[in-house]
Formats: structure tokens, C-alpha cells, sequence
């Protein structure tokens, strides 16, 4: 082979060795929401393949009505089809900890002129929601970036109504992506019980009823 060849490949092996293992080795130990610059690269034409947000929303028992709390919503690559699914009776909560992905939320639903959604700057281990407010809550590769997962569990336990409905997707090749079993210990420990899981190893998601 050509060294010019054989240098180009170990370029392309040691970015794909750092982005699988090392990045994620690092994101694990020190887990942090990702910089909201990186949000844009998550809405693409790879990711819609291998996580509609048709096909994964439609997994997770959306209702016209439904009060509903998209944790972690970034630059909105399921905030409109949920606000879709609720209607104009419905209410749809966008909490997200930066305040740009929340401004530019913001446009995005102005330019097609959604009334029912409701963006809200906060952080997910502390929820300004009452308690028993919220009848369907959904993360999609959010949970792991969280610092105190059992914080944010056990809050959003508490905002949910009786019988409510967790919702938690994840996707490879994310960093910080968990093991479905690890999804569901994290859960189980914040007093949920999965009822209903979809997908494969690479891209899930579990539905959790509120103890």
C-alpha cells in the first residue's frame, strides 16, 4: 500500500479510536452536557436514518392533550413533531440548561408559528415544574450527559402525574450513550418500572411508568 495511503488510514483509525474509546472514556468520568457549538451536527441526515423522530416519538405513547417535557431538547430535532403530537390543546415544556440552544429554539418554533410549546432555560437535577404536572417526559441522548442522573430521575419522578410515562432513547455513536441495562438500573433506582422497550443495541429507546 502507499504511504501516503497508510498515513491517511492511521489518521482515520486513531480519530475513530479517540472518538469511540477515548472520548468517551473521559466524557464518563467527568459526564457534562456537550458544547452547545456541537448541538448542530446531531440534526443530520445520518441521524434521521437511524433515529426518525416520526418513528421514535410514535414509540413513546404521545396523545393529543398530553402535557409533555422534553428534557434536553438542543436545537430541536424532535420539538417539532412532539408539538405536533400534542395539538393545540397540549402543552409541550423544552427545558435545557444553555441559554443559546434555547434562543435558537426559539426562532425555530417562531418561523413556523407553534403556540402550545413553551421553552425554559433550567437544569434537569433541579425541574421548576409542580409536582405530578406532567404526563409524559422524554429524553433522547441526554440522560448520560447529565452529572447526578439520580438527582434528575428522582425529579423527574416527582413531576410526573401517577402512572405518567418516562421516555429514554439512546444512539451509537454518542459518547456518552449507556448500555439499555444501565439505562434501566439508573431508572429502577428513581422508582420506575420499564413497561416497553423498542430498538436494538445501537439506537433504543425504553418507556418507564412512574412507581
Amino acid at each position: 500500500m502507499h504511504p501516503a495511503l497508510i498515513a491517511i488510514f492511521s489518521l482515520i483509525g486513531a480519530y475513530l479510536f479517540w472518538w469511540l474509546v477515548g472520548l468517551r472514556i473521559m466524557r464518563k468520568l467527568h459526564p457534562r452536557p456537550i458544547p452547545w457549538r456541537w448541538a448542530r451536527f446531531i440534526n443530520n441526515p445520518l441521524r434521521r436514518r437511524a433515529q426518525n423522530p416520526s418513528k421514535t416519538l410514535g414509540q413513546m405513547g404521545f396523545r393529543e392533550g398530553m402535557r409533555v417535557l422534553e428534557l434536553g431538547p438542543g436545537w430541536g430535532f424532535l420539538t417539532l413533531e412532539a408539538a405536533r403530537r400534542v395539538g393545540d390543546s397540549g402543552r409541550l415544556y423544552c427545558l435545557d440548561i444553555e441559554p443559546a440552544l434555547i434562543a435558537r429554539l426559539k426562532q425555530k418554533t417562531a418561523k413556523v408559528g407553534l403556540e402550545n410549546v413553551a421553552l425554559v432555560m433550567g437544569n434537569g437535577e433541579c425541574l421548576p415544574f409542580a409536582s405530578d404536572s406532567i404526563d409524559l417526559a422524554f429524553l433522547v441522548a441526554v440522560l448520560g450527559e447529565i452529572p447526578d442522573k439520580d438527582a434528575a430521575l428522582k425529579e423527574l419522578n416527582r413531576v410526573l402525574c401517577p402512572g405518567g410515562v418516562l421516555s429514554i432513547s439512546e444512539l451509537l455513536p454518542d459518547p456518552d450513550y449507556p448500555l439499555r441495562r444501565t439505562t434501566i438500573a439508573w431508572a429502577r433506582k428513581a422508582g420506575f418500572e420499564p413497561f416497553q422497550e423498542f430498538g436494538n443495541f445501537f439506537a433504543y429507546t425504553v418507556n418507564f411508568r412512574k412507581g
